[in-house]
Parts: structure tokens; sequence; C-alpha cells
């Protein structure tokens, strides 16, 4: 029973911030929406910060799982590539509270210092796949940031130009050019 009351806060607190934003979001707010007494959040949260912190550690998570789950080794690197690439997208195109509050508050001021680390977290299987091809020498010899920021800086954008209907990414078709620039970018 106390878990139910726990995720219906997390999840409150996932709307509201998307829709209204950290500062304008209070304790009398979430419990509303979550639908529990005002003193509930404090049996699980000492602040609204750690609140955050919580939501993006799971959010993170879910993303690192949908990944992992269809990670497939066995093909050439354009084909494992093209894959994570492609999860991650439908990961965020199904999930947009998660890839809004992960945009947003990926670089906030207020993450915990271990939750600044994760961040790195939600790119290791971009980080590892990388490596892989730079030993292999089909990935260009750039810094992780550098390549990452072709791959991960990218899908963002794409993902925001989907949400305000500047780009179909619900079309294949629209997709496979998306992923194949990505490659173009980052391949030898």
């Amino acid at each position: 029973m106390q878990s139910d009351k726990k995720t219906a806060i997390l999840k409150s607190v996932l709307h509201l911030v998307n829709s209204v934003g950290f500062y304008h979001l209070n304790m009398k707010r979430i419990a509303a929406e979550a639908g529990v007494a005002a003193g509930t959040f404090y049996l699980y949260f000492k602040s609204k910060e750690e609140v955050i912190n919580e939501l993006y550690n799971l959010a993170v998570d879910e993303f690192n799982l949908a990944v992992l789950k269809e990670y497939d080794a066995s093909g050439s690197l354009k084909e494992v590539f093209m894959n994570m690439l492609d999860t991650a997208v439908h990961f965020y195109l199904e999930h947009k509270d998660y890839f809004s509050f992960i945009e947003q508050y990926t670089y906030a001021p207020f993450l915990f210092k271990e939750n600044q680390e994760q961040n790195f977290t939600l790119l290791l299987p971009i980080y590892k796949m990388m490596r892989q091809g730079k030993k292999k020498q089909l990935i260009k010899n750039l810094p992780d940031a550098i390549l990452l920021s072709f791959i991960h800086g990218s899908m963002n954008t794409m993902i925001k130009m989907h949400f305000a209907k500047k780009v179909d990414l619900t079309k294949p078709a629209m997709r496979k050019k998306y992923y194949e620039a990505c490659w173009d970018a980052v391949a030898k």
C-alpha cells in the first residue's frame, strides 16, 4: 500500500513538473494530484529536490532498461547502432513525459552528485558501442563527448521537432533517414 502512494506521488510530480515546472511545484499541489494527504509526501521524501532526484533515477533506469532489453550485439556495428537509436527514439516517443523530464533536469544544479554521475549511465550503452566501434576502426576516433553530441544531441532535437509536429518520427522512412545521417556523422 505504501509503495502505491509513493508511486502516485512520483507520477504526480512527473506530470506537474512537466506542466508547471519545478519552481511552481508545491507539496499541496503534489498531494492533490496524487490523491494523498499533504503530509504523506514527507513520509517518502524530505524535499522537492529529493523527489526530483528519485524521479530522475527512475526515468534514467527505465530508459536504460528499454535500450538494453533490445540490445543485440550479434549484428554489424551499424545494425547495433541503428537498433539502439531506434529503441531510444521509440522509448521517448512512447514516454513523452520522461523525455521532457530528462531533457529538462539532466543538467539541473540541484541534482544530487550521485545523480549527476547517473547522467552518464543514461548514455552508457551508447558509450560502450562507440568504444567498440573505435577499436574496430569503424567509428571516427573523436572524443566521446563529440560523438555523443552527434547522436544524443541530435536525437533530442529530433524528438522535440516531432512533438512540435515539424517532423513525423512515426514514419519509418523518416526515422531511417535520421538514423543514416547519425551513422554518417560518426562512422569512418
